[in-house]
């Protein structure tokens, strides 16, 4: 699941790792890997890991409460 990830380096922009695991895994899947490499990154102390992944998790829930502003008003137009 992660293996692919794994070229990525982690001097990435968090943007970038938060855009390609959307487009490679889809929304859910990518919250997913991002909590385990959050636990991974606290397991191994590496605090530079923990911020990277901690700012992904963030970009993707941003992403996830303007998708559905977007779904709850486009629901709401329709009414």
């Amino acid at each position: 699941m992660l293996s692919n990830f794994q070229s990525l380096s982690m001097k990435d922009d968090p943007n970038k790792i938060a855009k390609w695991l959307i487009e490679a895994h889809g929304p859910e899947d990518a919250r997913r890997m991002v909590l385990a490499r959050i636990l991974k990154a606290q397991d191994d102390g590496d605090n530079y890991g923990l911020s990277v992944w901690r700012e992904v998790r963030l970009i993707l829930a941003k992403q996830a409460d303007n998708t559905g502003q977007l779904d709850q008003k486009a629901a709401k137009d329709r009414a």
